[in-house]
């Protein structure tokens, strides 16, 4: 009888280990459908390596409109602690995304460094984006890319990486770097003034929520720690280095390009002042852009309606094709 129970058991719980498995593979697979992703959309060129360690994706036209490609880097976020070059495919912008490769356009989308095991991702992260970028310029012939009309988009910490790639100048990190003249960036709430994430209310809220949990736990949840790569509560005056060097607003002059900004008016991660602080600035400087504030939505559009979705795909989608530049 012994015997049976454990065959039993095991059978039964194969059954469950194989449910957990295929079962959120199969509601991915229906997200992914049902979402219209576009890697589902025309042919992917999946994991090119742009340097050793670190590929990109290639989203090429649905359509072919042009003899060359307008081309767009889009920049995944995720804190600069976690995230994917594959969540281009379940994120909020694949109806823009597939409206623009319909219009001709490729998308590259590269992965970058993140911070881990107490060391922080800076610069490290703003250059590997700078290194995807000039990888695609040097094989722009094999893929069809048009090296006039370059644009680069991110949501949240990368549309911080897409600014800091948009706007710094050759060796700005390193002996390598090149500057890129991009005809537009696209900033989705992201950071701009990195210490006014830090000392946000939001901030100062999980800071608090930290300090009441067990000391075994702290340390896989401190969010600042792992981007600073030190304590930045030990060392103010390393953190607030650190946050100066790697903040847009450090960076801008009047040669950065037009930038379209879209932010939540209720977000609790990136404060809405991080986009009105970029607006003011681009402003003074006589930069074009243009801002969309959402009412009553938070960070990732969480609590945006669908009139106010549509509105976003509407805007980039503009934005990007009002700054193609039409070749003689």
């Amino acid at each position: 009888m012994e015997k049976i129970t454990v065959k039993r058991f095991f059978k039964k719980s194969g059954v469950a280990l194989l449910l957990l498995v295929i079962l959120p593979l199969l509601w991915m697979g229906y997200f992914m459908v049902k979402n219209d992703a576009p890697i589902l959309n025309g042919e992917i060129v999946y994991g090119q390596e742009y340097k050793p360690g670190f590929s990109l994706d290639i989203y090429p036209p649905t359509k072919v409109i042009y003899d060359k490609s307008p081309t767009i880097f889009f920049i995944h976020g995720g804190a600069w602690i976690t995230g994917r070059k594959e969540s281009i495919n379940n994120n909020r912008f694949h109806r823009a995304i597939n409206r623009l490769r319909d219009m001709g356009y490729t998308i590259i989308s590269p992965e970058y460094t993140l911070a881990e095991d107490g060391k922080s991702p800076f610069p490290t992260c703003i250059i590997d984006v700078n290194d995807a970028v000039v990888w695609s310029k040097t094989n722009a012939a094999d893929y069809q890319l048009d090296l006039n009309n370059l644009g680069i988009w991110g949501e949240s910490a990368g549309a911080h990486l897409a600014l800091m790639n948009a706007i710094s100048t050759d060796y700005a990190f390193d002996s390598t770097f090149e500057a890129t003249s991009f005809n537009y960036v696209v900033d989705i709430y992201g950071p701009t003034q990195l210490e006014g994430v830090y000392h946000s209310e939001m901030a100062d809220s999980v800071e608090h929520i930290l300090e009441e949990l067990p000391d075994f736990l702290k340390d896989g949840f401190d969010i600042a720690s792992q981007v600073f790569g030190f304590d930045p509560r030990q060392d103010t005056i390393r953190a607030k280095n650190l946050m100066d060097t790697y903040s847009p607003l450090s960076y801008l002059t009047s040669p950065t390009p037009p930038i379209l900004i879209i932010h939540g008016n209720a977000d609790q991660v990136v404060p809405t002042q991080q986009s009105i602080l970029l607006k003011e600035r681009l402003d003074k400087l006589s930069i074009p852009n243009e801002i969309h504030l959402l009412d009553s939505v938070n960070h990732a559009f969480i609590g945006a309606n669908d009139t106010q979705k549509t509105a976003t795909q509407d805007w980039i989608v503009d934005f990007i094709h009002n700054h193609y530049q039409k070749q003689p």
